[in-house]
């Protein structure tokens, strides 16, 4: 039915029609707001949480990584004491806390090839945890060293993730490495390799004390092959 002759800013409707009122949108505007920031905040926590998992999950994977070479090293040593570049004989495992570098040094077999030798060494040093190797046995020069690393320092920084928006703390701990031996005959364990008062074969255990920020202290045993 159409409508009568009416002006035209007139409706045709019979009921009245009615936007929102300022206070209702100002009440809406509000609501939404409270809704959007209570979602961002969750998102944010979300975020949060999923990047430290992922932090977390990278450090035990290097952790995994570093642990298995170190320990098929060891396990690979062979009693073969290599010349240093004076011709003098060095023992075929040592260490000392007290040598600078503190390094670990050992001589291996199968590195990458069946039957080939390599020289092998690990330290920490400013850069983190080091595996060094070098392309002789006999009077290797100390620029011939080929460095991996394995434990990033900087990536290992003893710091605590921020909370509330604040900024991340120092927690004082540092990545670190300590090896201790087994003798095979005494069952005495000692900080240094070969003993002053012992032969120089290898230990029967090698302790290795690994402090690692954010995963705290880990100690493991490896017993090395052919010794009592």
């Amino acid at each position: 039915m159409p409508c009568p002759d009416v002006p035209a800013y007139r409706s045709c409707s019979s009921g009245t029609s009615r936007g929102f009122t300022l206070l209702e949108l100002l009440v809406a505007v509000a609501v939404f707001a409270t809704v959007g920031v209570l979602a961002i905040g969750g998102l944010r926590a979300v975020l949060m949480a999923d990047h430290a998992t992922q932090e977390q999950s990278q450090r035990l994977a290097e952790l995994q990584v570093t642990l298995a070479v170190l320990e098929r090293d060891l396990r690979h040593s062979i009693e073969l004491q290599p010349r240093d570049g004076y011709g003098d004989r060095l023992p075929a495992l040592r260490y000392s806390p007290v040598t600078d570098p503190r390094q670990l040094e050992l001589v291996r077999a199968g590195n990458g090839e069946p039957g080939r030798l390599a020289r092998v060494a690990w330290r920490v040093s400013d850069r983190g945890l080091e595996r060094v190797t070098w392309p002789v046995l006999d009077g290797a020069l100390p620029e011939s060293e080929q460095v991996r690393l394995f434990l990033d320092r900087d990536a290992h920084a003893g710091r605590t993730p921020p909370t509330n928006g604040g900024v991340a703390r120092d927690r004082g701990d540092q990545l670190e490495i300590q090896f201790d031996f087994v003798d095979g005959e005494t069952q005495e364990v000692t900080d240094s390799w070969p003993p002053l008062d012992g032969d120089e074969q290898r230990p029967a255990q090698v302790i290795v004390s690994l402090v690692v920020p954010g995963l705290g202290p880990i100690e493991r045993r490896i017993a090395l092959p052919g010794v009592q």
